[in-house]
């Protein structure tokens, strides 16, 4: 009994020791982690504190060295992606003015207006192959107003001078102006951009041929008798608001990518509902469009700049995007009419809300009496239901008990078919490594064969850049 009990103690004192040895260990391999960490933060501290010395030695004496400027430094290293960005005092000096108080209300304006323009932008870029950061340059053009007139008559998000949005194939007639269109004036941008990139081998180069002109870059260049030389570089031979552009560009699209850091808030605008595009091949009025999302005519135009006239001017041969707000409240009857309906039959507008009515020549009425169904005036009238929906805004919840309908054939029978049967067309780029096949299994009911029907095709093979209209039905 005595040796059990001595062995037990004996045994419990070497899991003991175990423990014990196992918890020493734990915290030595905590504390070496910990000191791993330290060590890593300070040999970084001291890059940053390195890089800094080096911008003021042979750069810019001006650049400070405080904690601020190493925090400022480390989020800009985060933020570059492809294209640099670079600090300087001049870079410092415009983030504290675009964080200031008097700042602020514009700051969170462009960041509530950049919740709609950026996703567009980004699309753009990663189809043509471009830094997606390029959309802070919107910002510094038009603060993302596609109204915005410069004195110089440049025009939209991009500020597309007359001439150049003509050599860039951008519309502009008495229905449209392509420059305040953001997916059309984008890939223009990008077009202009990857010559300049081309060109000069140099991103901010690039950027800075933006504002001034590539000729203006090359002759600055030229000047200088430098070869390759950067933008900072080549800063003094430059125009001074092209030296200005380039701190500027620099200290937005910090500022707006560390807007969390900042405590700016977007504000929130008559763009804040998702939409999607349709390309449309017909001419189309937006008050019916209105009306069918149950959105302002005045809001639609906000979704659709570039319409001078409130018509979408598309044809078969150059179809136009509609950007559509999508809401609850979207009658997908109606807008099955709003998309085929021809423009010129007019719709009055009360309070920016269209009163969409199909129907407005001769049309006739019916007074729905206790207990008629849709289906009951459907027969009686000899009008079909969807006929009577599209006419009268009705869901398949809607009650119609007491109403007056609306029930006047429409002009043409064939515009209130069943809403499945509408075809939309779009135009798809073709990528490096796609095919016909691939092509089509991305779109539902596209086969092979309908695409090369449709875009006149006598064989399968496609090159990158093409260009194939896919109708969808």
């Amino acid at each position: 009994m005595i040796k059990c009990s001595v062995l037990f103690f004996l045994s419990l004192g070497i899991s003991c020791s175990q423990v014990v040895a196992q918890e020493i260990s734990l915290e030595d391999h905590k504390a070496g982690i910990q000191n791993s960490m330290i060590e890593f933060i300070e040999i970084h501290q001291q890059q940053i504190f390195s890089k800094l010395d080096s911008i003021r030695e042979f750069i810019d004496p001006n650049t400070g060295n405080g904690s601020e400027d190493v925090g400022i430094l480390k989020r800009l290293n985060v933020t570059a992606n492809i294209i640099p960005l670079d600090y300087n005092s001049q870079v410092r000096s415009l983030i504290d003015k675009y964080t200031s108080k008097n700042y602020r209300p514009y700051m969170n304006k462009l960041l509530g207006l950049s919740k709609h323009f950026f996703p567009i932008y980004e699309q753009v870029f990663d189809e043509m192959g471009l830094p997606e950061e390029i959309k802070y340059l919107s910002v510094m053009e038009s603060s993302l107003d596609p109204h915005l007139v410069s004195r110089s008559g440049a025009v939209g998000p991009w500020q597309f001078m007359y001439a150049t949005a003509k050599s860039y194939n951008l519309d502009m007639n008495n229905y449209v102006d392509e420059r305040k269109d953001l997916y059309v004036s984008s890939y223009a941008v990008t077009q202009y951009l990857k010559e300049a990139h081309d060109q000069f081998g140099d991103w901010l180069l690039a950027l800075a041929s933006y504002n001034c002109g590539r000729g203006c870059v090359s002759r600055a260049i030229q000047r200088s008798g430098m070869i390759a030389p950067s933008f900072w570089e080549l800063s003094p031979y430059l125009p001074q608001e092209t030296q200005n552009y380039i701190p500027k560009y620099i200290a937005m699209t910090y500022v707006l990518s560390n807007a969390d850091y900042y405590g700016l808030v977007p504000t929130e605008t008559d763009l804040d509902l998702e939409s999607k595009v349709l390309m449309v091949d017909k001419q189309v009025d937006l008050t019916h469009i209105a009306s069918a999302v149950n959105v302002p005519l005045e809001q639609i135009k906000k979704f659709n700049p570039s319409y001078k006239r409130g018509i979408v001017n598309g044809t078969v041969e150059k179809p136009k995007r509609l950007l559509l707000p999508i809401t609850e409240n979207t009658n997908d009857s109606l807008l099955y009419l709003a998309l085929n309906v021809p423009s010129s039959l007019s719709a009055p507008v009360n309070n920016g809300v269209s009163n969409f009515n199909l129907a407005n020549v001769d049309e006739k009425r019916y007074k729905v009496k206790r207990g008629e169904s849709l289906a009951v005036v459907s027969k009686k009238i000899g009008v079909s239901i969807q006929n009577l929906r599209a006419w009268n805004g009705l869901s398949a919840q809607s009650s119609i008990s007491g109403r007056t309908l609306i029930v006047q054939k429409p002009v043409n029978s064939t515009l209130a078919k069943n809403v499945k049967s509408a075809t939309t067309t779009i135009v798809y780029t073709v990528k490096k490594g796609d095919s016909l096949d691939r092509i089509a299994s991305q779109y539902k009911g596209v086969t092979v064969s309908k695409l090369k029907a449709d875009n006149n095709l006598k064989s399968s093979l496609i090159k990158p850049g093409m260009k194939l209209k896919i109708k969808r039905g």
